[in-house]
């Protein structure tokens, strides 16, 4: 992989972006909190991945992603910037890659994966998470 290395201005731009509390991240969450789920934010739930999800549900071992649609290329809206054009693809290829990497880790330890786009309905989102947990809720009972 492309060593990626930004100068100090991008730098003190780039670090304004915080890693989790996006806008869609939250809807999903109150969506989600008002229907009487319970669930861990922003937690890293494997020691052989840097993965951390969006939202937890350990008992279930469902792990829930949203991604934004720039940082992991969205083919429906993500755009190439013009300047550097070729590392940005680099940069946001390898980003599809890890996180499929990061998917299959978590699948062999026994976690659902979810991955929701920023730009999907909250409440189309929220009830592909509720069939999941409900599912792992009959096998259980």
């Amino acid at each position: 992989m492309q060593h990626w290395e930004a100068d100090e201005a991008r730098s003190r731009h780039m670090a304004r972006f915080g890693r989790r509390d996006t806008a869609p991240e939250l809807a999903l969450r109150r969506s989600l909190h008002a229907r009487g789920r319970r669930f861990f934010v922003d937690r890293r739930i494997s020691g052989r991945t840097r993965a951390r999800a969006d939202l937890v549900f350990p008992r279930a071992r469902v792990a829930v992603f949203v991604d934004g649609c720039f940082w992991h290329w969205c083919e429906e809206h993500a755009h190439l910037p013009k300047a550097n054009a070729e590392l940005w693809r680099a940069k946001l290829l390898a980003n599809r890659q890890r996180d499929a990497s990061h998917d299959a880790v978590l699948r062999s330890e026994g976690w659902a994966v979810i991955r929701v786009w920023e730009h999907e309905d909250v409440e189309r989102a929220a009830d592909l998470v509720e069939v999941v947990l409900d599912r792992w809720t009959r096998i259980t009972s």
